[in-house]
């Protein structure tokens, strides 16, 4: 599924002097440690480059060098290239197709589900986090990781793998991790700030979401919710419910965790976590997609009308 080389992608990057690095929407780590490892980078080699995030940088990232240089709001301008990073289709990069139709568009990628919308596409699968797959980019530029890129890149790669201790992880992953922690960064800072310390918006909605924790009879499933009320109370935002998911999918005898949040436009997200399952497939069933055992997708309805409907297709899965 790799389609380009990450030498043809190299060769366009360096071809181009106005480039636009930019994620998906409702950013994680990962999507904002390849955003800045790969903008800071090409920066530093003397092209002209905006790093754009809708929406900003979520706070508890903010640590990072050059987390204030991404943009959250597009400028007017021509760029001869457009990265799209970590973003498994079309629909979830905040660029609009005015902007696309004027240049090379290269779409780099972890999710099995990416459906290589790229005039130029490097998705690999077997990749732990798309964070890898900059880390050998920036090899092929001939760029080194120090510093603030190197510390992106582990942020963009630890996150994926929860701290290393997913299924994702690799030796690879580990031989990465190694050669940036070569590079002078200091894990224990990044740790503390990425998974340790909680905003207290984060908290709050963590505590209104346990108290919604619900269990099929067969305990296997449980799952929890959140109303577009609930958030505005807890003051929280998407950037504080990461993570949050995993309270539901991380109790003794659960298959399959799931977290559904309501949004003000008539839509409810639903993230999908599990210990063996396809939930990818799941998600497939309403339109969304991801990795096998990490996955979301998006229903237009109420939320009660989502939970009917998610549950019943995860209930057939998981006793198959």
């Amino acid at each position: 599924m790799l389609v380009n080389s990450l030498a043809e992608i190299a060769s366009v990057l360096q071809a181009s002097r106005s480039l636009l690095v930019s994620t998906h929407i409702q950013p994680d780590g990962d999507a904002i440690g390849s955003l800045l490892a790969l903008g800071l980078a090409l920066e530093s080699s003397g092209r002209q480059v905006v790093m754009y995030c809708e929406g900003g940088v979520p706070q508890r990232l903010r640590f990072l060098v050059g987390a204030d240089k991404v943009v959250s709001t597009l400028p007017k301008k021509a760029f001869d290239c457009i990265v799209a990073l970590d973003c498994a289709d079309r629909q979830r990069l905040p660029v609009s197709d005015e902007v696309l139709r004027e240049a090379v568009l290269v779409n780099i990628d972890h999710h099995p589900t990416n459906n290589l919308f790229g005039r130029l596409n490097y998705v690999n699968a077997e990749a732990a986090a798309t964070g890898e797959i900059i880390f050998e980019l920036l090899q092929e530029l001939g760029v080194h990781n120090d510093g603030a890129v190197a510390e992106a890149l582990y942020v963009a790669i630890s996150t994926d793998t929860g701290s290393f201790k997913y299924e994702n992880t690799t030796e690879k992953t580990h031989l990465i991790a190694g050669r940036l922690l070569a590079r002078g960064i200091k894990p224990g800072h990044i740790s503390s700030q990425v998974f340790d310390v909680k905003p207290l918006a984060a908290v709050m909605a963590l505590r209104q979401a346990l108290s919604t924790l619900t269990f099929s009879a067969d305990g296997k499933v449980a799952w929890m919710t959140l109303t577009e009320k609930d958030l505005q109370q807890a003051g929280a935002d998407n950037a504080d419910l990461e993570g949050l998911i995993n309270y539901a999918k991380n109790i003794e005898g659960v298959e399959v965790g799931l977290l559904f949040r309501e949004n003000d436009d008539g839509t409810v997200k639903v993230g999908f976590r599990s210990f063996q399952t396809d939930v990818a497939g799941i998600a497939a069933l309403f339109g969304g997609g991801g990795h096998t055992r990490a996955a979301g997708c998006t229903i237009r309805g109420s939320l009660d009308e989502a939970v009917s409907r998610v549950i019943a297709a995860v209930a057939e899965v998981v006793k198959a």
